[in-house]
């Protein structure tokens, strides 16, 4: 692919469309191939728990500061949330989301469930983090860059 087509793919689909896609994958993968086992429901349970924890503890952030919340348009991102959460996670909801799905896949497991997730996560990494911090960092500047090397991106 081209750097332009690749560009042009940065920030269009919205990160709870491709966690669906995501977890669509792994329902028919689990429908052709069939399930390999399922996770102990206190395991499953707990991620969708920490999962509404960090996404909406994310969400109230934002929300507390009037800041947009709407991934596909960082550039109307009128504060740095950088309490709550986000002292944990420069990405809390994507973090929720990602957990949300891996909980699905424990829930009904196949071979290729491990390597959706990876997809997901390299998707969600390439175009739509990775053009936000390059957004935020241009937005602003050294504030971003301390709380970026302070906060790390995940956990």
């Amino acid at each position: 692919m081209s750097q332009t087509l690749l560009t042009r793919l940065e920030l269009k689909i919205p990160p709870p469309v491709v966690i669906c896609v995501g977890g669509f994958l792994n329902w028919l993968t689990a429908h052709w191939l069939g399930e390999l086992f399922s996770a102990p429901w206190l395991l499953i349970g707990s991620l969708v728990a920490v999962s509404a924890i960090f996404g909406v503890g994310g969400l109230l952030g934002c929300i507390q500061c009037k800041t947009t919340v709407h991934p596909w348009n960082p550039d109307e991102t009128s504060a740095l949330v950088t309490h709550g959460v986000f002292q944990l996670s420069r990405n809390p909801m994507y973090l929720g989301l990602l957990l949300v799905l891996l909980a699905y896949y424990l829930y009904q497991p196949t071979w290729l469930s491990p390597f959706i997730f990876v997809v997901v996560v390299w998707y969600l990494m390439r175009f739509q983090i990775l053009p936000e911090e390059r957004i935020l960092s241009e937005k602003f500047g050294d504030p971003y860059a301390q709380y970026a090397s302070s906060v790390r991106r995940w956990l």
